[in-house]
């Protein structure tokens, strides 16, 4: 009797065997897709830091803007770019000449992007800044 009782749990059934291959391949499935994710958005982040730095690139090369504003654009890579510059008015009073900058970096041809904008001093030309004699 002890012999048939030992033969009976010797090892698993064939229905067990198959459920846990069932729970074992819905697990995988769950760590594949997260570590799937995880991997898209390092590489968004990645892509996103790369993109804020050539916008803040573009809005360091400029020191100042010619009064007629500014207009320009290009690529780098997989992103476009578009630099303009366009007077700023003040809601108040007067002040310095000022104009409103602005970078729009987009990728993934045109379905991602961001913005900068910033405000710079108008370029003043040599006639400008000389003294009238009076």
């Amino acid at each position: 009797m002890k012999r048939a009782a030992a033969r009976r749990q010797g090892g698993f059934s064939l229905l067990e065997v198959v459920i846990a291959m069932a729970i074992m391949a819905m697990s995988l499935g769950a760590l594949y897709r997260a570590g799937g994710g995880a991997l898209r958005n390092v590489l968004e982040a990645e892509t996103r830091t790369r993109a804020t730095s050539l916008a803040l690139a573009l809005l360091d090369g400029q020191w100042s803007v010619p009064p007629e504003g500014l207009q320009s654009s290009g690529s780098t890579g997989d992103m476009n770019w578009q630099l303009s510059a366009a007077p700023f008015q003040p809601k108040r009073g007067k002040g310095w000449a000022l104009h409103r900058v602005e970078v729009s970096v987009s990728w993934r041809n045109g379905r991602r992007g961001l913005k900068l904008a910033s405000l710079l001093p108008e370029r003043r030309t040599l006639m400008d800044s000389t003294p009238q004699a009076e």
